[in-house]
């Protein structure tokens, strides 16, 4: 009999739940649940770290890649299936978590009939407790499926009280009790075969909720009954709640009550824990009544002339403010630049070789390069011709290909009202972003130009000695764009001479990186640092898909002989 339990004596309450009692005796639901939280403690939200992926997951990497209608941003876990991407649905600009089947699980007979048939059954249940499947998809031999994003943290981090370490936020606790067991209700009222609550299927979201999700038991068995959902949730909520810290009596024996299956004080339904946790969480935790506020007291009627008076002289007040904040407002804002007499103007790259990457010596014919990345103003001269006119296009580009880059009336606004745009300045001068490869192709056309290939951009960029950077091998942040100000992120195009390489071209380590012509079907790569780099050695290169689009990704045109 542990501390803080009755024996004819009145114990001290040591603000843990006693576990042994129920895992060391009872149902083989209870001894499973036990089984099961044991085994999973310690183990983060739904899948595994992100350094146990690199050991475990052989997966060849795909972000920045598209997956059907998604961009694959980032890997966020594993699961039973293969890895799980955070990835955005383009059309529609919606966060979802990608879970894809793995080669050696695609190798094995009838386990992509298995994956799919698992995401359509998960696909029909729809409830606030259970993370939403979206659609299953193949794409070049990848099988995929689109979830619910949930952006919470782990259990036990989510448990944890923030204000006071070494306890459990028991309000959390209460709502988490109710969200599941409301959750496990629904799956026994429509006959839904499940697990059991367990860490490896339960979620949570920034917004404060826990979800369910792997539903559907695939190698492992079913719940068997409501009382075994109660008994497991129990023992999960205690172990987890015993690692993050300590919980109060009324609390504690709660949830000693949800995994007891013995005593006549059991509970003998879902219902039943849904509504002793809500009475709990009430007592608890009351919330506060609103605040009555009287109504004001009836004045005597002014006259119409008085009242004609007194909105004449507030208006003329609110107008003086809006006028002074305004002005203030403005003064705060980047400081106006004359542009340079070579804005606009391309530098000569002559032919010849240069040493590529690290080390490797190519040959390239005489080019021409645009000194400045293309400008926000430069690119709106392209969107307005494009109302006018039809422009020419990638053959591979999207039908219809819309060239308006994101955000883009915002981006306006925000120049025009001297406003910020996602907490930083804009000026005409700030290199173009928020475009995508075929839109930065469609635009060199339309100037008579094209993209630089990865080479010529790499050349431009480094000369002929093999430097590190446009103006020397030695790091000097000659552009302000080390640690960037966030408020100056997208400086004007001409604001950082210094940044110059050997032949004269500007903002090759900063600003913003750039699309190359270097592509194929479905990828391009992207060359250069940025205002949220670190890095902004020459030879910096990623690769990402066409239809990708970013507020740190622009470009600079190129051509073989001059366009003035």
């Amino acid at each position: 009999m542990g501390p803080g339990r009755r024996s004819g004596l009145r114990c001290r309450w040591s603000g843990r739940i006693l576990l042994s009692k129920h895992c060391g005796r009872g149902t083989m639901g209870q001894w499973r649940a036990c089984a099961v939280a044991r085994s999973e403690h310690g183990i983060g939200n739904n899948f595994r770290t992100r350094s146990q992926q690199r050991f475990q997951s052989r997966e060849v990497a795909m972000e920045g890649i598209m997956l059907g209608p998604y961009f694959v941003e980032e890997q966020i876990g594993q699961s039973q299936w293969g890895p799980v991407y955070r990835a955005m649905q383009t059309a529609v600009n919606r966060p979802v978590a990608l879970k894809v089947l793995s080669a050696d699980r695609i190798a094995q007979p009838g386990m992509v009939d298995r994956f799919l048939a698992s995401a359509r059954q998960a696909a029909k249940l729809s409830h606030d407790g259970v993370v939403g499947v979206y659609e299953v998809g193949t794409d070049s031999g990848n099988y995929y499926c689109a979830m619910e994003l949930m952006d919470g943290p782990p259990l036990q981090e989510f448990l944890r009280k923030q204000d006071q370490p070494g306890h459990v936020d028991e309000h959390r606790l209460l709502q988490m009790i109710i969200e599941v067991a409301k959750t496990l209700e629904f799956l026994w009222k429509n006959r839904v075969p499940h697990q059991v609550p367990q860490l490896s299927n339960l979620l949570t979201n920034k917004a404060g909720h826990v979800k369910m999700i792997n539903v559907h038991p695939d190698d492992q068995p079913a719940s068997a009954s409501p009382d075994q959902d109660r008994e497991a949730l129990g023992v999960l909520v205690a172990t987890i709640a015993n690692q993050v810290g300590l919980v109060s009596q009324r609390v504690g024996a709660f949830v000693e009550r949800l995994m007891d299956s013995e005593s006549r004080r059991r509970f003998h339904s879902l219902a039943e824990v849904i509504a002793a946790a809500e009475a709990l969480d009430r007592e608890l935790f009351p919330v506060a009544p609103a605040k009555v506020v009287p109504p004001p007291p009836v004045k005597r009627r002014s006259g119409p002339l008085a009242i004609a008076v007194g909105v004449v002289v507030l208006l003329a007040m609110m107008g003086g403010i809006i006028w002074m904040a305004r002005s203030l407002w403005r003064q705060s804002g980047p400081a106006s630049q004359v542009r340079p007499a070579d804005a606009g103007t391309m530098v000569e790259v002559p032919g010849g070789e240069f040493i590529y990457q690290n080390g490797e010596k190519k040959t390239l014919k005489t080019f021409y390069i645009d000194r400045y990345e293309v400008t926000i103003a430069e690119y709106k001269q392209f969107l307005d011709a494009s109302y006018k006119t039809l422009m020419r296009e990638h053959p591979f580009a999207p039908a219809r290909k819309d060239h308006t880059p994101a955000n883009w009336d915002l981006l306006l606004r925000a120049i025009q009202n001297r406003t910020l745009l996602n907490e930083a300045w804009l000026t005409w001068d700030s290199p173009i972003f928020g475009i995508d490869w075929y839109d930065a192709w469609a635009y060199a056309a339309w100037r008579g130009k094209r993209l630089p290939t990865e080479e010529e951009w790499e050349k431009a960029a480094r000369g002929t000695d093999g430097r590190f950077y446009p103006w020397g091998n030695e790091f000097k942040d000659v552009c302000g764009w080390a640690g960037c100000d966030q408020l100056f992120r997208w400086n004007s195009v001409y604001q950082f001479p210094g940044d110059r390489s050997p032949y004269g071209v500007i903002g090759m380590a900063g600003g913003v990186s750039e699309w190359t012509d270097t592509s194929n079907r479905r990828m391009a790569i992207i060359r250069g640092g940025n205002w949220a780099s670190t890095n902004l050695l020459v030879t910096t290169r990623t690769e990402s898909a066409r239809e990708w689009r970013s507020d740190r990704v622009g470009f600079r045109c190129a051509a073989d002989a001059e366009v003035k």
